[in-house]
């Protein structure tokens, strides 16, 4: 077969796959723990379609460029989320062809394809290619300024490197976190313009792409650990203990945690120089003087950046709001910590490992694939082939990502730097890119990335992974959609996850459209201006989820529920056993509530006194009705419920809400079981209530108590709960 026709086969195999991995299901998914940024964004670029503009108008974190491509989009091909997720398959697959061109400049078309092929099976792209995300742009516009970068070490034509430098700038108005990159590409760009400064640049690649940097790397470990025993022995205290980790095994949580990260490197670095015999001092200062000669070649890279920066940014950003650097720049410096992003990317890795949740690791699986390779490669005293082309930059993404930089270290941030990865990798195994080996590394990888992405495109979409997926999302919105339709109802709605606001195309205020972005910057004050301006509240399952991982939200968005159940009024809200969950009040109402309710977990989720405080639902022999819950406020004011098992039976009750009490029936006989969230006294005329009893009694637990009232019989009794024979009970606060 000629090359010509391999390649073409090749490319089509992988355009295919490519295809296949990326649209899957694409119209039937949603996942809610992830789609709270693709109905930002979706949102905004509906609202420049209709002349409400980002940063004036809606706060907005991220600079312009993504948001009018995606609004031109769905303004020519349809605003719905499967238009706007077809932009970024359709970016993806511009950038499979470029990375085609990058591999083949970088050695052949073999190269080409394997580099290609990395991108396409890459499992953070396969999830990231197939959502509203920025990622896919900066993929892009990175693997075109590499394209360049190529071209322009192998010819060192000037243009090259100024192409190469425009197209990271277009990519920095689309998201910041390729900013890093365009530091790195431009220090090695104007370090390139000198040979001497280059043959610098060549023996700093040498000394840190070398094998013996595994072993400096260990004994660095090594004496630290000595050292954080020895201090701890000598002097013990348990603000030491906290202070003084090992970096890479234990996560950067403290500010005092970047000292014991700084004293690491400063163990390496000497290692480095003492193995290495290593002078730098005069080196450093002939650099400086060197870049200073070529000052004006240096300044025009930097203009070259800048151009597309000043041309996009002030037309869409500053032209817009003067507090444009405010919201995109300034307000998100806080985010992360300079130092801490290459330890606290060893211990995530081990930390997943140690808590036996491997699924989280299946982003990093190319880069451990890798270096185990590389591993590989030098247990058999093989000597690879210098990475002189993509190695200098390599090790520059590595030190302005993972140390200089305050960028979070999570695979998709760190995207331009893994590219670098994977081409200096190539580069240094070109001389096994041919026959049995070529075959054995292709095999290999097919297995391992193959694996990886069945697990992303079905595992994972269908729940079974470990990796936050609410399956439901779309059925709830969808329930939620025909009730609202059902009710006529109109209004300003403040949707906490915008992508419920954007699938259900309610009218929201557009300024606090962010919510995450308002709180986490500070200004939740703003947010409950909002809120006092609103008609609706509406609340999902992303709310809950980051509620769990950030104490701010928690206290934030834990007030807004609080405010919701107690003064507003509970109107639609349905859940699942398993989490996923969506409620709508009507935030209208003046007077506030001593008995509230909602839908949660798959039961019915009961507020007194302003505190969450129990979870009810109903039983009948062996059969639970727990899998799914709805409550459905009627147009006569009462509500009706409807409780599901998980085998599809259902069973209706009805709501009563009174100022002080809520009235609970059903049609039949029910087991019905109240499920506190601590221990509680149930107690009936002074003394314990006990199996048998009659069902009136009053619940005592540590915020407060309330009492029961039933025709029933107490049937089980447990240290936070109890279960009553009844046909309907009345909570009284």
């Amino acid at each position: 077969m000629k090359a010509e026709t391999k390649k073409i086969l090749s490319l089509s195999v992988l355009i295919l796959y490519y295809l296949l991995t990326r649209l899957w299901n694409m119209s039937g998914t949603m996942n809610e723990y992830f789609d709270y940024d693709e109905g930002t964004y979706l949102m905004i670029a509906r609202l420049i379609n209709h002349g409400v503009l980002p940063y004036r108008d809606v706060f907005a974190v991220h600079p312009p460029l993504y948001y009018y491509l995606l609004a031109l989009w769905l303004r020519l091909f349809g605003d719905s989320y499967v238009v706007g997720r077809l932009l970024s398959v359709f970016l993806g697959l511009l950038a499979v062809l470029v990375a085609y061109f990058v591999g083949r400049e970088l050695h052949d078309w073999k190269t080409g394809v394997l580099f290609s092929a990395v991108v396409v099976m890459d499992p953070i792209m396969v999830h990231m290619n197939g959502l509203v995300f920025h990622e896919t742009t900066i993929e892009l516009f990175t693997l075109l300024s590499l394209y360049h970068f190529v071209r322009y070490v192998k010819l060192r034509n000037r243009k090259d490197a100024l192409w190469s430098l425009f197209w990271t700038g277009v990519g920095s108005t689309s998201k910041f976190t390729i900013i890093p990159y365009a530091v790195a590409l431009y220090v090695v760009l104007v370090l390139l313009v000198d040979l001497e400064t280059e043959s610098y640049l060549e023996r700093l690649g040498r000394l840190l792409l070398n094998r013996v940097q595994v072993f400096l790397v260990l004994a660095a470990y090594g004496i630290m650990s000595l050292l954080i025993v020895d201090t701890i022995l000598i002097y013990p205290s348990d603000g030491l203990r906290r202070l003084f980790i090992l970096p890479g095994v234990h996560r950067i949580g403290l500010v005092g945690h970047i000292i014991s990260a700084g004293i690491f490197l400063i163990i390496w670095g000497f290692l480095t120089l003492y193995v290495f015999r290593v002078s730098y001092l005069r080196k450093l200062v002939r650099s400086l003087h060197l870049v200073l000669k070529n000052l004006k070649t240096a300044l025009q890279y930097l203009l070259v950046f800048l151009l597309p920066k000043v041309l996009i940014e002030g037309a869409l950003g500053l032209g817009v709001s003067r507090d444009y650097l405010n919201q995109t720049y300034l307000a998100q410096s806080s985010r992360y910590a300079p130092l801490a992003g290459v330890f606290d990317l060893l211990a995530n890795l081990f930390e997943k490992f140690g808590a036996e949740k491997p699924d989280f690791v299946v982003f990093y699986l190319p880069l451990i694939f890798m270096f185990t390779l590389l591993l590989f490669y030098f247990s058999r005293g093989e000597k690879l082939r210098e990475p002189s082309v993509m190695g200098p930059l390599f090790i520059t993404s590595f030190v302005t990502y993972l140390l200089l930089f305050p960028i979070i270290p999570n695979m998709r941030f760190l995207y331009p730097m893994v590219l670098t990865a994977y081409l200096a990798f190539f580069e240094s195994i070109l001389e096994r890119l041919e026959g049995r080996k070529l075959v054995a590394l292709v095999f290999a990888a097919v297995l391992v990335f193959g694996a990886a992405d069945y697990g992303m495109v079905c595992s994972y979409r269908e729940g079974k992974l470990l990796i936050p997926w609410a399956g439901h999302s779309k059925d709830l919105r969808d329930d939620l959609s025909m009730y609202i339709g059902g009710m006529n109802l109109t209004g300003t709605f403040l949707s906490v996850n915008p992508f419920n606001a954007y699938y259900l195309n309610l009218r929201i205020d557009p300024y606090y459209l962010d919510t995450f972005g308002i709180v986490y910057m500070g200004n939740s004050s703003r947010l409950w201006e909002a809120i006092n301006e609103s008609d609706y509240l509406l609340f999902s399952t992303w709310m809950y989820a980051i509620g769990r991982e950030s104490k701010v939200f928690e206290e934030t968005f834990g007030k807004l529920k609080e405010h919701a159940v107690v003064n507003g009024s509970l109107l639609y809200a349905e859940s699942y056993g398993k989490g996923d969950v969506i409620e709508l009040f009507r935030n209208s109402e003046n007077r506030s509530h001593a008995v509230g309710f909602s839908s949660f977990s798959g039961k019915l989720q009961l507020w007194v006194n302003g505190s969450e405080v129990a979870y009810i639902y109903p039983s009948i022999g062996n059969v639970s009705y727990t899998w799914r819950t709805v409550v459905e406020r009627k147009p006569s004011g009462g509500y009706e419920l409807v409780y599901y098992s998980s085998d599809g039976d259902s069973i209706i009750g009805h709501l009563k809400l009174d100022e002080d009490s809520l009235t609970l029936s059903f049609p039949v006989e029910v087991n019905l079981t109240v499920e506190f969230k601590e221990r509680v006294v149930f107690l009936r005329d002074g003394k314990l209530v006990k199996n048998g009893t009659p069902g009136d009694f009053t619940a005592f637990y540590s915020g407060g108590s309330f009492s029961v009232e039933s025709n029933g019989t107490v049937k089980r009794i447990t240290p936070s709960g109890i279960t009553v024979q009844c046909i309907g009970v009345r909570i009284k606060g």
